[in-house]
């Protein structure tokens, strides 16, 4: 079986990153109680969620080598309009998600992630839940076979 591919090995360096945002390590909020790969059905009962979704690799104008690709991902944050402050949730997630990434290097895989945008998205599919998508990217060099 080959190698982990390197958009997938970031992905779950970033997970293990993004977990430790918990108010117990000075953030705003828990948002790293629950740090997905996959997506799943979310229920308004559920406590909030981010979840992370590979976007975009390809060959940058200015890359210095033939195996040098960006790469950009999603962090898609979930917060059930239950909770009485869930706008100020949402908008604090955001800003735990973009201090925990924002310059973050995932050595030796690729360079610091860079925070490029953040989307708030309002009751997305009818879900009782404010949404944040949040968009990181980084470079790597792939290696040849």
């Amino acid at each position: 079986m080959g190698e982990m591919p390197i958009p997938w090995a970031i992905l779950e360096l970033v997970q293990a990153r993004l977990r430790t945002v918990r108010r117990a390590n000075d953030y705003r909020t828990d948002a790293g109680r629950d740090v997905r790969l996959e997506p799943a059905p979310f229920d308004p009962s559920d406590a909030p969620r981010l979840t992370l979704y590979p976007l975009t690799t390809l060959y940058p104008d200015d890359a210095r080598s033939v195996g040098e690709r960006g790469f950009t991902f999603v962090v898609e944050a979930l917060v059930p309009v239950r909770i009485d402050n869930a706008q100020q949730r949402i908008v604090e997630t955001i800003a735990d998600i973009e201090d925990a990434l924002d310059g973050y290097a995932q050595a030796p895989l690729g360079l610091p992630l860079q925070f490029q945008e953040s989307v708030l998205l309002d009751r997305p599919d009818g879900l009782a839940a404010m949404a944040a998508q949040v968009l990181f990217g980084t470079r790597y060099r792939r290696s040849p076979r």
